[in-house]
This record gives C-alpha cells, sequence and structure tokens, in this order.
C-alpha cells in the first residue's frame, strides 16, 4: 500500500511540475526531460507514469479544465440574479488575468495547440461545451434575447459570451501595458443588458 501511495504521489508531483512548467514557459519550450529535472524524477519515470509527452500533456489539460470549471461554477453559483452572475464571471476573468495569469496562459497556448493534438482538442471541446453549459442555465434561462434571434440562440449566445470573454481576455494578455484593459471585459455584462 505505501508503494501504491509513492506512486500516486510521485505521479501527482510530476504532473504538478509539468504544469508549472508549461505555464510558465509554454508547450513550445518545455521538453520531458524539463519536467523531469523540476519534478525529481529520471526521464522514464515520466514514461512510466504519462506513456508519452501527449499522453501527460493530455493529463495537464484535464487538471486545467477541471480547475476552470470548478472556478466558473462557483463564480455562477455565488450570485443569484443573471446581472450579477454576468458581473461575478467577468470579475473572475479580471482577476485571473491579474492574479493567476499563468493559467490563463496555459489555456491560450494549449487551445492554439488543439488545432494540431486531437487529444488536445477533444479535451478542450469538453472545456468550452462545459462553460457554454454553464453560462447557458445560469445566465440565459429567462433571459429576454432579441426576437430576431432562432429558438437555440441561448446556446449561440453562451457560446458569444464565452468568445467574447476569452478573446477580449487574450488581447489584455498581448497588451498588458495598459490597465484600463481590464475595463474591456466589463462590456461582456452589456451583451445580456
Amino acid at each position: 500500500m505505501d508503494r501504491k501511495t509513492e506512486k500516486m504521489n510521485q505521479s501527482q508531483i510530476i504532473l504538478q511540475k509539468a504544469f508549472e512548467c508549461l505555464s510558465t514557459k509554454g508547450y513550445a519550450n518545455v521538453s520531458m526531460r524539463d519536467i523531469a529535472n523540476e519534478a525529481g524524477v529520471a526521464l522514464s519515470q515520466l514514461n512510466y507514469h504519462y506513456k508519452n509527452k501527449e499522453g501527460l500533456f493530455t493529463e495537464v489539460v484535464k487538471m486545467m479544465i477541471y480547475q476552470y470549471l470548478q472556478e466558473v461554477e462557483y463564480e455562477l453559483k455565488s450570485t443569484a440574479n443573471t446581472k450579477e452572475k454576468v458581473a461575478s464571471l467577468v470579475k473572475y476573468f479580471n482577476e485571473l488575468i491579474r492574479k493567476n495569469p499563468n493559467l490563463l496562459k496555459l489555456f491560450i497556448d494549449f487551445t492554439a495547440q488543439s488545432l494540431w493534438v486531437p487529444s488536445f482538442r477533444r479535451q478542450l471541446r469538453r472545456l468550452f461545451n462545459g462553460l457554454s453549459i454553464m453560462i447557458e442555465k445560469s445566465l440565459l434561462s429567462g433571459t429576454v434575447i432579441n426576437k430576431n434571434l432562432q429558438e437555440d440562440s441561448s446556446k449561440s449566445l453562451a457560446k458569444l459570451v464565452i468568445g467574447a470573454i476569452y478573446g477580449t481576455s487574450i488581447q489584455i494578455m498581448l497588451d498588458s501595458e495598459e490597465d484600463n484593459d481590464l475595463e474591456y471585459l466589463n462590456l461582456v455584462e452589456m451583451i445580456l443588458k
């Protein structure tokens, strides 16, 4: 039993160190050897626990997705009405940019990689679908939507909200010198008024 706990702990250490390396250096700048060195293990241990580079990075993506979904769900459940929920979601992304930019950078990096790596694509699609469903249920149920939009517009509007927040967050990360850029996220609230 101690051996199983030791293996589990070593696996978790590797995963955490991979997350840290990827979120600070980026996917293109991290090798398996870098992660092994940071985790204090032999390179063969990474292969033992995660089979290959894609397997390890897929697990990092899963960990990141779980964290995002948990945090966004908490934000959406922390308030009662739609206007407050939107404000809470925008506040979450504002704080993410200021306090945990590496998580957002990793999300952006894996989004780009998902265009080329099918296992990343599946995971990121899961994240975007999960966020879309949360937003649709929490923010858009009972919201009066423009008459010109189609019946399935709440799903489309949820995806628009995600795109607006995510796209604006990328722009803010690229223009980090301008403090007033964080205000742009507040415009998302106007979409649902």
